[in-house]
């Protein structure tokens, strides 16, 4: 296939396995707000700062326990972040002890050092443990706010972690970490009181995983190539959900800045849609996706709806042969109990 249909195709999924992939899961509250968006909103929103510019949110037990898990981490493998940095820090396994998880960026735009990530994670962890490794690390620890901050601050590292809550931990830099704490205390306004973000969850959070972000905040995070984003109007911010089943059925949302850009960006998404269509019509696997698409959206919003079919998530994988090894295919396994907190 042309290597311009596959940009578009990995354009089109690249936000959700962002949001599905083990990779920015390891580094990637107003109770009448709450109340009104749904049920799945989770409650671990009450630790993000009201300036992230990123927030991306998966139940992690519904990716593991998903048929396409195997192809979703490779997809992930083959798109590296940070995701070796929470194990090898803490001895947390993504895949075994954790059940959801919150990943956010805080701070603002602009030179290196300036976002401050910040991972918040339930599930099961030996606390014991975990701050063992830490302190054989060269961790301190402090208590901070009635917490036990364990922390690793030098010329190379920078990480810390508390157990907040039974069953959730914080992870990130230490600025990130406190400033969490304080958010939870109520020093500072956290994350929901941003209607625009808000509106936003409200759109996408009945998904497996979502990411919410300020586009400027996705720059280097997804595969967006410099002359795609050079054809792109103004945008504001950017929402994509996806829901696990046999298939993955996505949602991509993007505020533009104002009508008329938004009615150009639905422009470009069309002429990628068509050139799509035309190039990608003798691949059996991809007919499916490109007639599932829907364009829609009203006033400054524009929105892409599509079903990726599990021969879709295997041809997109397979651009990534050369980077990555594809995971070797599991047996099937019993759906593990519904955890209790």
């Amino acid at each position: 296939m042309a290597k311009r249909t596959r940009v578009f195709l990995l354009v089109a999924t690249g936000v959700l396995v962002a949001g599905l992939g083990t990779g920015l899961i390891a580094w990637a509250m107003g109770v009448p707000v709450l109340a009104a968006l749904g049920s799945n909103v989770p409650d671990e929103l009450a630790y993000v700062p009201g300036n992230a510019r990123l927030v991306a949110y998966a139940n992690v037990r519904e990716v593991m326990n998903s048929p396409l898990h195997d192809t979703i981490q490779q997809l992930g493998r083959a798109n590296p972040s940070n995701a070796d940095g929470l194990e090898a820090r803490t001895g947390i396994n993504i895949e075994t002890d954790i059940d959801r998880v919150v990943a956010a960026l805080a701070g603002q735009s602009g030179p290196a050092g300036t976002d401050r990530p910040l991972v918040v994670a339930r599930g099961r962890f030996n606390e014991v443990k975990i701050e063992g490794l830490m302190r054989d690390q060269g961790a301190q620890v402090e208590l901070y706010r009635g917490k036990r901050l364990v922390f690793i601050k030098d010329d190379s590292h920078d990480a810390a972690l508390v157990f907040a809550e039974t069953g959730l931990v914080l992870f990130g830099d230490e600025a990130a970490v406190r400033g969490a704490i304080d958010t939870k205390a109520g020093a500072a306004g956290n994350i929901t009181g941003n209607t625009e973000f808000m509106g936003l969850v409200s759109s996408v959070d009945d998904g497996t995983a979502w990411t919410v972000a300020k586009f400027d905040a996705l720059a280097g995070r997804t595969p967006l190539p410099p002359e795609v984003a050079s054809q792109l109007p103004p945008i504001n911010w950017l929402a994509a959900s996806g829901r696990l089943s046999g298939d993955m059925r996505g949602l991509v949302r993007a505020e533009a800045r104002d009508d008329a850009s938004a009615e150009n960006l639905r422009d470009v998404v069309k002429g990628f849609l068509a050139l799509a269509k035309i190039q990608g019509a003798q691949r059996p696997e991809l007919k499916g996706l490109l007639s599932s698409v829907e364009l829609g959206g009203e006033g400054k919003t524009v929105s892409l709806s599509f079903e990726v079919t599990p021969a879709v998530l295997d041809f997109l994988g397979s651009g990534a042969a050369g980077r990555a090894a594809p995971a070797p295919r599991r047996p099937a396994r019993p759906r593990p109990a519904p955890p209790v907190y």
